[in-house]
C-alpha cells in the first residue's frame, strides 16, 4: 500500500511542487519524491525518473513504434525507475509477465512506499545490474525495453557489441527491444554499431530522447 497525501499536500502542488521525501543513495546523489499537480514524480538533481516528463515520453515512443501489447506474454524491463512505465504496461496488457531490473535499491523502496509498485503474481522485480541480470538470466522475453540512466546519462556498456549480444540471447523469435539510449542527444547513436544479429528498425527523437526500436528477426 502506498503512502498517501493529504489534500491540502495535493492542492499545493498545483501552485508550486511539494517534495514529500528526499533522500541519496551510492548510485544517485539526489533523489527527490514531489507532488506536481496532485501527483507523485520520482526526479534526481537533473533529469525526471518516473511518472513525469520521462513518463510521457516513453509512452509516446512506445505508441509511435506501434507495440502490440496483445502479443507480448513475457517482458523485461531493465531500469525500472518508480515503475511508471511498468504501470503503462499493466494497463495496456495485465495477462503479462514482467521482470523489472533495478540496480539502485533506494529507488526500489520509493516504488514500493511512495507509487505501490512492489512484487506480484504479474511483476518480479530484481535488485541488480542489467548487465549482470542479463548473463545469468536464462529466460526470453517477448518484448525488452531499456531506460538505463544514472542521472542524465546512459552506461556506457548499453553501447557494446556484448550488451547486445546478451539482448541477442534473452529475446524470442521477432521479440521488439525499445531503447530509450539518450536525454541529450538528437545523433544517431546506433547507427554502424554492431547490434550482434538485431536488427534496427526505426528510431525517434521526442524532446531529446533518443529512442530506437530494434527487432530479433526470424531467421
Amino acid at each position: 500500500m502506498a503512502v498517501k497525501f493529504s489534500a491540502w499536500q495535493r492542492f499545493r502542488s498545483y501552485f508550486f511542487p511539494v517534495v514529500v521525501y528526499r533522500s541519496k543513495s551510492d548510485v544517485n546523489p539526489v533523489l527527490e519524491v514531489t507532488l506536481e499537480n496532485g501527483n507523485p514524480v520520482l526526479n534526481t538533481a537533473h533529469a525526471n525518473y518516473s511518472y513525469g516528463s520521462l513518463y510521457r515520453v516513453y509512452v509516446k515512443a512506445l505508441e509511435r513504434f506501434e507495440i502490440s501489447f496483445s502479443e507480448k506474454k513475457k517482458i523485461l524491463m531493465l531500469g525500472m525507475g518508480a515503475g511508471s512505465v511498468i504501470t503503462y504496461l499493466m494497463q495496456k496488457n495485465n495477462k503479462a509477465l514482467t521482470e523489472a531490473v533495478e540496480w539502485d535499491e533506494e529507488i526500489i523502496h520509493i516504488a514500493a512506499t511512495y507509487f505501490g509498485i512492489q512484487n506480484n503474481k504479474h511483476l518480479t522485480i530484481h535488485h541488480a545490474d542489467a548487465f549482470q541480470f542479463l548473463k545469468s538470466d536464462a529466460k526470453k522475453y517477448d518484448l525488452i525495453l531499456i531506460d538505463l540512466f544514472s542521472d542524465t546519462q546512459v552506461p556506457e556498456f548499453c553501447f557494446t557489441p556484448g550488451f547486445f549480444s546478451l539482448l541477442k540471447k534473452s529475446c524470442n523469435p521477432n521479440a521488439e527491444i525499445v531503447f530509450n539510449a539518450s536525454m541529450t542527444s538528437e545523433e544517431s547513436l546506433l547507427k554502424n554499431k554492431d547490434l550482434q544479429g538485431l536488427t534496427l528498425m526505426q528510431e525517434l527523437n521526442i524532446e531529446q530522447n533518443r529512442f530506437y526500436l530494434i527487432k530479433n528477426h526470424c531467421v
